[in-house]
């Protein structure tokens, strides 16, 4: 064979390496599948498109994300079956409705007023006691890469109902939306209201007819939502502070490179931080927009009142074994922090 043949020979060998090259790396990418309860325009939706982009050229293109808004890949408890079961990828919900999976801790998140406000429920989310129920947690194949816990729900809370709600007393009989956890529901039938678990998706229709009277949510997602067209009476709760995690399925995590996995946490929590500034510059032109098209009454209750009626309630969940007393001490101690 010639010199001049080698060299040749050389380079389509080197043709082909890097052709095959090409054709396994696009073969190695992978599409990772993200549910979300909120639509289109919604806090949740800007920061996740924040996110879906920062992971998709933090890996070159080898992740990409699939956004799938208003619950369509299934309702919260659905999403959850499906990351310990791998068959969901990602799944952008409120940190309390992975109560159902591990109950003590994250039950702990969501009860009325057990929280003083965001800064304790952020040292809590740092705390050894949470390290040890997210490894609770992994456990059953759900891993948290929202690792700064940064992302500012709401900012508030309120209560949205259809009729006035201006205290504790105008809570009795209440017709209320809520979401599958079971000592939330507890709680606010124990302050007077009759609980009605919906889906969020279900829940405009089911104020307008009636079903439900009133339902607890973030600010920052009554205006996207258009509950103030069926609901113009709004309540400032501050029931108790929210932050909004990226899980991930434990089986999709360790399909991934270690340096894809970084990416993702890095997104994720650079993704909480778009999520709170967002959700903060869209409080202000909601309530405006709501009180010029829905002409929308803004209250705020008085939360020393539903802290002195919940105390018994807290008392009766240490009773049955739901909250313990170390952890209500220890929220206690956080609290005075």
């Amino acid at each position: 064979m010639s010199k001049f043949s080698r060299l040749k020979c050389l380079r389509n060998i080197a043709i082909a390496a890097c052709l095959a090259a090409i054709g396994t790396s696009a073969s190695a990418s992978v599409l990772l599948k993200l549910n979300e309860s909120l639509g289109p325009g919604s806090v949740e939706d800007i920061a996740l498109q924040t996110f879906k982009h920062d992971v998709e050229t933090g890996t070159n293109g080898q992740v990409k994300i699939a956004i799938y808004l208003q619950d369509a890949l299934g309702k919260p408890d659905a999403s959850l079956e499906g990351l310990m079961s791998g068959t969901l990828d990602l799944y952008s919900g409120a940190l309390e409705y992975y109560g159902q999976v591990v109950p003590m801790e994250l039950n702990a998140t969501a009860i009325p007023y057990l929280f003083k406000d965001w800064n304790a429920l952020h040292r809590y989310l740092h705390s050894p006691i949470f390290a040890a129920a997210q490894q609770k947690l992994l456990a059953h194949g759900i891993r948290f890469i929202s690792t700064d816990f940064n992302a500012v729900r709401g900012p508030y809370r309120v209560l949205v109902s259809s009729k006035p709600v201006k205290s504790l007393d105008d809570i009795r009989g209440l017709k209320l939306r809520v979401f599958p956890n079971d000592v939330y529901i507890r709680a606010w039938k124990y302050l007077g209201a009759i609980p009605v678990q919906l889906s969020w998706t279900e829940t405009y229709l089911g104020i307008r007819q009636g079903v439900v009277q009133a339902v607890t949510a973030p600010m920052a997602i009554v205006y996207p939502s258009k509950l103030a067209e069926v609901a113009p009476y709004i309540a400032v709760t501050n029931e108790y502070p929210q932050t909004w995690p990226i899980a991930i399925s434990e089986m999709t995590w360790k399909k991934l490179t270690p340096d894809q996995q970084k990416v993702l946490v890095s997104a994720a929590n650079d993704d909480g931080k778009v999520y709170t500034e967002k959700t903060n510059e869209q409080i202000q032109s909601d309530i405006a927009a709501m009180t010029k098209q829905n002409h929308v009454t803004i209250t705020t209750l008085n939360g020393d009142d539903f802290r002195k009626k919940m105390a018994p309630f807290y008392a009766q969940l240490i009773k049955e074994g739901l909250l313990t007393q170390d952890l209500y001490n220890e929220i206690q101690a956080i609290n005075k922090q």
